[in-house]
């Protein structure tokens, strides 16, 4: 048997001893990073439940807030499903339960003139815009009402759109107030058409007296050829046609006169300005020729259709071209004259003038020439420029005035382009021709 000599084997025990310790060492090691990833953990479960906390108390908030809320919120899918809504909002639809609205898609209550439109505002949020927008909704009980949404996209953490936000409020008792300043304004026009129509009435006496004259002229010659035995068809042709003629020149006037007194209400439509100017001006001419007043046209060619209501536009026009020949006679103008000019100012605008050789307005009125109930002239109610301006500004347009003293008065209205005319700026059309 070989024995171990004492040097090896206290080598032997000191190399244990030093493994021993190298082990004890990466035991006390590893249990203090076990002890700091348990610690890690911990506080990251610490961390979950402190945001789950907070997640749940914001969401209890929202939800409050938007319980709380007087006006309708909602929340909206894309295809137009309710995924929440407050009891505000179930009020205003007239629900009786959530059950009734939420999971179903909105537009079976949008009226269905309006669901096109509401359909391109849900599509422009969920592209990442904001919108405000107006429509007409029935209930869950068979109630017409106005609204007014306000709508914003909802973003994810990542930035998608999930959802649409929307707050909607009852604006039925606003429209109906429009609705009757603007039955009142009808009115206010229509009662200053048939002061216009009083004030002109001598002068056009005169002119439907000149066709019906003319008629009888030619029908009592007529009639005595027939007695002599004397006329022939050949002969009786060339009267007869003239009796057509004056005729139909006696009924443009009256049937002009009937269109421009009629109740009626604001009947926009894409309409020719430089016809409506042509009319008017034809009509405006014989009360002119009484005054020795020239009128003269400077019409754009090419121009767009504007979107109007040519009766309307018709009245401002006139209203514009009585109120200079009014000045140039009350001023005793040595010489009277009139320009009524169209010309585009944008592609999206066509524009108005009528200036005169009047006396014209002074700086310090110029802001109250439109005010209701304010006039320059010595018997003048001061209507007739307030009602262009609403007139104007309800068709979207702008009205102004521009003029010195002693240099003449150059009035201008703005009118916008009808939508499908928008890309024929300069391009010539006809739409009365």
């Amino acid at each position: 048997m070989m024995l171990i000599d004492g040097s090896t084997f206290w080598l032997g025990v000191v190399a244990l001893s030093g493994a021993l310790v190298a082990a004890t060492i990466v035991l006390v090691l590893s249990q203090a990073r076990l002890r700091e990833a348990v610690q890690r953990v911990s506080e990251q479960e610490s961390q979950q439940v402190g945001m789950s906390n907070r997640l749940r108390e914001n969401e209890y908030r929202l939800r409050a807030i938007i319980e709380s809320e007087p006006e309708c919120m909602k929340l909206q899918a894309a295809n137009g499903t309710v995924l929440e809504i407050n009891p505000a909002g179930l009020a205003l639809l007239q629900a009786d339960c959530p059950g009734d609205v939420i999971g179903k898609p909105i537009y079976l209550l949008v009226a269905s003139e309006y669901r096109d439109a509401y359909r391109e505002n849900v599509r422009l949020v969920f592209e990442g815009e904001s919108v405000v927008y107006e429509f007409r909704l029935v209930t869950l009980k068979g109630r017409s009402r106005w609204m007014e949404t306000h709508a914003a996209p909802l973003r994810d953490a990542h930035g998608a759109i999930y959802a649409m936000l929307a707050i909607t409020r009852d604006i039925t008792d606003r429209k109906l107030a429009e609705e009757r300043a603007r039955h009142h304004q009808n009115e206010l026009a229509r009662v200053a058409r048939l002061s216009t129509m009083g004030e002109m009435a001598t002068a056009l006496a005169h002119e439907l007296n000149q066709p019906l004259s003319a008629i009888a002229n030619y029908a009592h010659g007529c009639t005595r050829r027939v007695r002599a035995g004397i006329a022939t068809l050949d002969e009786l042709e060339e009267p007869l046609d003239a009796i057509g003629e004056q005729a139909e020149r006696a009924g443009a006037v009256i049937r002009h006169i009937r269109d421009f007194v009629r109740r009626r209400e604001i009947a926009l439509e894409a309409v020719d300005i430089n016809q409506v100017v042509r009319s008017v001006a034809q009509f405006a001419e014989i009360e002119a020729r009484q005054y020795e007043t020239s009128i003269r046209l400077d019409l754009a060619h090419g121009l767009p259709a504007v979107l109007a209501d040519p009766i309307m536009i018709e009245q401002v026009i006139a209203n514009l071209v009585r109120n200079a020949i009014d000045a140039m006679v009350d001023a005793n103008s040595p010489r009277r004259e009139i320009s009524v000019r169209t010309l585009p100012t944008s592609r999206a605008a066509v524009e108005v003038e009528v200036s005169d050789t009047g006396p014209g307005i002074d700086a310090a009125f110029a802001d109250q020439v439109f005010t209701p109930f304010f006039s320059t002239k010595h018997e003048g109610v001061g209507m007739g420029l307030s009602i262009s301006r609403s007139i104007i500004e309800s068709h979207g347009g702008s009205i102004g005035i521009d003029s010195r003293p002693g240099g003449g008065a150059k009035l201008r209205f703005s009118l916008p382009v009808a939508v499908s005319e928008r890309h024929r700026v300069g391009q010539p059309y006809g739409l009365h021709r």
